[in-house]
């Protein structure tokens, strides 16, 4: 394929597809990476600076949140997949259509889902069983949260636009810059400001928004391909519906797997403060070291819509074998991290002096750290078939992590309390790696 943009994006259709993966993956991981110190940091400074009290505040609502923004991004992940497969294939007529339809289908969205969830945000809250002693500040924190969504959705936008055509290093930058504004805005609002919990929520929602403005002025100023002109609105019948389907199906699949992890965080939050708080830093940890799976997903999507497009579908499974073998590498250090490091740095990140808390967070991170390898197979796998056009598959799976979220929540954390919770991805992830491992034989002549 020729393009007179080289330069500024990656064509993933010739080349080696380690160095392909790793060159496009690093800046993404790197990026994760970011938001993960982040998200640490504002965990560990609310913890240091307000207490147990504030995490357990911030903690009693990340499920939700992480369900509303995950269905946003997803939305956006997705339909920036057509945009990668019209790169791919070379025709930038429907590439230019693709990103028009896909700036008004996400600003629809971001509309509605912030105006829906705005009006029964305390239903929510309390049905999800967040603590009375927590509900104020939790409301409080989940307002403000909700009020920046559409300049979450922008800011993602934006991002999926680049890694669509293959540019990760940018959108590393703006996160760089985003990173260290939102820590700066912690320290503002929750040090100085005494804004507590809200001040949290405000940092947050700032610096994506600022993010999102510079962003955009660096796209117009320096992606012609992907500005878009009113004539881009003018369409074939069908072409926005097969747009918003892709990207819904990967929205959905975000969304199911989170509504079980909003029925689970319910069942914690019915535990008490303290498991909640626990919760809390053990999934903020945990989390920095599922980072490469974030990023080998969009990797492989991008790798695998590319591939697709331009016909060259025998380099879709060597990705696949590069993905995996490249997340094993990490697992190798998160292992050893967990077993040696995990009670400091659950004390360093929650700031807390609790044994009850520390023990379970750690007791979690034990857990799950060691059953990434099933994990790792389930995302590259639901990611690549994505790429390709097979939403069907990844959505079942996601049903599967649904049903057993809901079944661990209503009928085994009861009974077994923390453990039970601990247990309950590991469990999950291991039946649905054996579901999808279907996907190279129902698709045979595309896993050639």
């Amino acid at each position: 394929m020729v393009t007179n943009y080289k330069s500024r994006v990656l064509d993933m259709t010739q080349g080696s597809p380690f160095h392909l993966l790793l060159r496009f993956s690093l800046p993404l991981f790197f990026g994760n990476l970011l938001q993960q110190f982040y998200s640490l940091a504002d965990t560990s400074i609310a913890g240091h600076l307000l207490g147990d009290g504030a995490l357990a505040q911030i903690g009693a609502t990340v499920a939700l949140y992480s369900m509303i923004i995950n269905f946003a991004f997803g939305l956006n992940n997705g339909m920036a997949l057509i945009v990668s497969k019209y790169f791919g294939a070379g025709e930038q007529k429907e590439m230019k259509q693709s990103v028009c339809w896909m700036a008004i289908i996400s600003g629809i969205f971001a509309a509605a889902l912030t105006a829906g969830f705005f009006m029964v945000r305390h239903l929510l809250l309390l049905k999800i069983q967040v603590p009375e002693d927590t509900l104020d500040g939790a409301l409080c924190y989940f307002t403000i949260i909700l009020a920046g969504i559409p300049l979450s959705m922008a800011y993602n936008l934006e991002f999926s636009l680049l890694q669509a055509v293959g540019n990760s290093v940018t959108p590393l930058l703006f996160l760089l810059f985003s990173s260290v504004l939102n820590v700066g805005l912690d320290f503002l609002f929750m040090g100085n400001l005494a804004m507590g919990v809200q001040g949290a929520a405000l940092a947050t929602v700032s610096a994506q928004g600022i993010s999102a403005v510079l962003c955009f002025i660096y796209i117009v100023k320096n992606y012609q391909e992907l500005r878009i002109h009113k004539n881009d609105i003018k369409v074939k019948r069908g072409f926005v519906m097969k747009l918003l389907w892709t990207g819904l199906s990967m929205a959905l699949m975000n969304t199911i797997y989170n509504i079980g992890s909003v029925v689970l965080q319910s069942s914690i939050n019915a535990l008490g403060s303290a498991y909640i708080a626990a919760q809390m830093g053990a999934r903020r940890l945990a989390e920095l070291f599922y980072n490469p799976g974030l990023a080998l997903a969009v990797s492989i999507a991008t790798y695998s819509s590319q591939n697709y497009g331009a016909n060259c579908r025998s380099r879709i499974t060597k990705g696949i074998k590069t993905s995996l073998l490249i997340y094993g590498i990490w697992w190798l250090f998160a292992i050893t991290f967990t077993f040696l490091f995990a009670e400091n740095a659950i004390k360093l990140i929650t700031g807390s002096s609790s044994t009850e808390i520390v023990s379970s967070a750690v007791l979690y991170l034990q857990i799950s750290i060691p059953m990434i390898p099933p994990m790792a197979f389930l995302v590259i796998m639901r990611s690549a078939l994505q790429g390709m056009g097979h939403p069907v598959i990844p959505l079942l799976c996601s049903v599967i992590e649904l049903i057993g979220k809901v079944w661990f929540s209503l009928w085994i954390v009861p009974v077994w309390g923390y453990i039970a919770v601990c247990v309950c991805e590991p469990v999950l992830w291991v039946i649905c790696a054996l579901v999808i491992l279907a996907a190279p034989f129902i698709y045979r002549r595309e896993f050639s």
